[in-house]
């Protein structure tokens, strides 16, 4: 038995509604609306049609500007003026560093130089910067007595009344009770044991061969003892460089007690105080 098929009538859909959903569509999902007029591509999906599409690049962002230190402060005129100024070359400071050595130089260079005399005149040059503090720096007198223009000659006409004196000094003669230790017919009058101030004993203070010196240059250099003509043999026999009674001395070979026999004439100097005695 045959059914019968019945058929409902098929409403047409309008054209331009359908590109208006499409579009629509596309819209909703990204895509671009087929324009106005262009049939429609079946099967076309709306990811490709957005696909498509040319894609518009973005605009690179501008990098933002470092933040640096703020500007340094301008400098004060005495800062500005000192880092103006000019400086020394490195290399001049070598040179400048050797002035003082070239300024010693130079000062020794103008400095007149004194050649020791050998012997017991040069030697005892030295050893009188001690005295002269009493007797004056050439011999001129002060505390003690004067041995310049000829006086020590005058207390003294022998050296070994001398050598006895300053090995003594003046406590010993007056514990002694010698009064006159030198010439006592002096012109002038004699000088008396401490009549003008104190002669220290020079025994353990001196040896005798500085002693000896001492005196050399208290007669031949300051006193104007004549070493070539009225007091040259004093001289050869006692202050000069190879005189007999200095190499004793020096040497060791012989002492105050017993000098007097390396000097041939020579007066007892010996260590205890003694009287002096007169030129004649």
């Amino acid at each position: 038995m045959c059914r019968r098929l019945s058929w409902a009538p098929v409403t047409e859909i309008p054209e331009h509604l359908l590109k208006r959903s499409k579009a629509a569509r596309a819209q909703a999902e990204g895509g671009t609306p087929p324009a106005e007029g262009a049939a429609a591509t079946p099967g076309t999906t709306p990811a490709t049609a957005a696909s498509a599409a040319p894609a518009v690049p973005t605009p690179a962002a501008t990098p933002a500007e470092p933040v640096g230190p703020p500007p340094a402060k301008p400098d004060i005129p005495v800062v500005a003026a000192a880092k103006s100024r000019k400086k020394i070359p490195f290399w001049a400071f070598a040179t400048l560093s050797t002035l003082p050595l070239w300024a010693f130089m130079y000062v020794r260079a103008l400095t007149p130089t004194t050649e020791k005399i050998p012997g017991p005149l040069g030697d005892g040059a030295e050893i009188y910067s001690g005295c002269s503090s009493c007797h004056g720096s050439n011999g001129e007198g002060g505390v003690g007595y004067q041995f310049s223009q000829g006086e020590v000659l005058k207390t003294f006409p022998h050296i070994e009344d001398q050598l006895r004196w300053v090995y003594s000094g003046s406590d010993a003669y007056a514990v002694a009770g010698v009064q006159i230790y030198g010439d006592p017919k002096r012109p002038g009058g004699a000088h008396i044991t401490k009549a003008k101030g104190v002669m220290p004993a020079q025994q353990g203070q001196l040896t005798d061969a500085e002693i000896l010196a001492v005196v050399c240059h208290e007669r031949f250099t300051l006193g104007g003892a004549d070493q070539v003509g009225a007091n040259q043999k004093e001289f050869d026999d006692w202050c000069s460089v190879d005189s007999p009674a200095w190499t004793a001395l020096e040497d060791g070979s012989a002492t105050f007690e017993n000098i007097d026999t390396k000097v041939p004439g020579a007066i007892k100097v010996g260590t205890a105080p003694a009287p002096g005695s007169s030129a004649s």
